[in-house]
């Protein structure tokens, strides 16, 4: 089945399934596979039936029978507050910030004559072992169809250009290295070379991820490489459409003056904030200013609220809940760790703690009690650690003010 996959109004791609998926999850992997999309997504089909209007897909018998046209719509997990859905969009197509590294990777197709030479060359290599000697034009095009890995990321680390060779050598053996030890080593370093000259493209085309990088007039020594790491699916993205470097600044001004207010309006500081995220990550990732630096441009981005959701504009994650779902997983053999100090008297420091969770076990006590449990469990001042804080005594401090 022939599918055209909208992933962004700049991308828009043609993949072809020998067989429809069972599931619209199964749908969902392959194009995931293919495309190497990364975070949550849904997808829409242009339903026939409506004038191939955009539709939701959640039955996969709703699509066509020969070809369907499918778009890609990035969304954040259910636990992300409404404030940071917009940034689900965010990600520009000149950036790479929006797909994860797939596993196994998957090989596209080359044009039909290369596929022919590759396919005979392949049954003379499974009868007799017979390598391929392949040809300037043919290496060349393998080599451009391979640099859709900068749709990924530009900056490959060497598992990444290694898992590419490997998959190379395991669908078209006929183009393993005689004599080496692995059958890629060669394919490395010609992916590497490859690569680099494509970046120079994408620094050209505007690429934030390349620009960021680029040398300044007079620079000689190199700087280490600034690149997304795992998890950032915004790391550089665009500004939102119809937003120019003025309107950004203008509302960062708007937030300061919001911010210095008694009661600032947060929904507003929420929408000031998403509309900021290109700028501040450029002039953060970019120029690397110190945090006092910071702190006097986006005042409003040192709150527990702004925090959280920068975190949740960046990765897509909701920082408190993540954290949450990892005490918990902790919470249990944490608390039998401390039951059996106390039993065995080797930590009686812990026996308030238990105590007080015994009289109310609730699930919040158990996060409390596995948090303040830890330093006493290695026999290190609480102080040192955790801090507590009287809410009474510091909102009476505020009115005071």
């Amino acid at each position: 089945m022939l599918f055209r996959v909208i992933v962004s109004p700049e991308e828009i791609r043609r993949v072809t399934l020998e067989s429809v998926p069972e599931s619209v999850k199964e749908l969902c992997e392959v194009l995931r596979s293919n495309l190497g999309l990364r975070g949550n997504f849904i997808l829409q089909f242009e339903d026939p039936e409506f004038g191939n209007q955009l539709c939701n897909l959640t039955n996969i018998k709703d699509l066509p029978t020969d070809r369907a046209t499918l778009k890609v719509l990035f969304t954040c997990s259910d636990s992300v507050s409404d404030s940071t859905l917009e940034t689900a969009s965010i990600s520009s197509p000149s950036s790479a910030s929006g797909v994860e590294w797939p596993e196994p990777f998957v090989i596209p197709d080359f044009s039909h004559d290369v596929e022919l030479q590759l396919r005979a060359a392949n049954d003379a290599y499974a009868k007799d072992g017979t390598v391929l000697v392949i040809s300037k034009s043919v290496k060349s095009e393998i080599l451009d169809k391979l640099a859709i890995i900068s749709k990924i990321t530009p900056y490959p680390s060497k598992d990444h250009y290694e898992s590419v060779a490997t998959a190379l050598v395991e669908k078209h053996p006929c183009l393993r290295e005689p004599g080496s030890a692995k059958g890629w080593y060669c394919w490395v370093f010609s992916l590497k070379f490859k690569m680099g000259n494509y970046r120079q493209r994408l620094m050209a085309a505007g690429c934030p991820e390349v620009v960021v990088n680029k040398r300044k007039m007079g620079q000689t020594k190199s700087k280490a490489i600034k690149k997304s790491k795992k998890g950032e699916i915004h790391y550089l993205p665009d500004p939102p459409e119809g937003q120019s470097t003025v309107t950004s600044e203008e509302k960062r001004k708007i937030m300061l003056q919001e911010v210095q207010k008694r009661e600032p309006n947060l929904q507003l500081l929420d929408e000031l904030m998403t509309a900021t995220f290109s700028q501040r990550r450029k002039e953060i990732i970019g120029d690397e200013p110190l945090i006092s630096v910071v702190m006097e441009s986006w005042p409003a981005l040192f709150s527990e609220r702004q925090i959280t959701a920068e975190f949740s504009r960046i990765v897509t994650t909701d920082l408190v809940q993540s954290f949450l779902d990892g005490l918990d997983a902790l919470v249990p053999g944490l608390l039998q760790l401390y039951k059996a100090a106390v039993s065995s008297s080797r930590r009686l420091t812990l026996s308030s703690i238990m105590d007080s969770l015994q009289k109310e076990d609730t699930n919040q006590n158990r996060r409390t009690a596995a948090l303040l449990g830890l330093p006493r469990f290695f026999s290190e001042d609480t102080s040192d650690v955790i801090r507590m804080c009287d809410i009474i005594r510091c909102l009476h401090r505020e009115n005071q003010h």
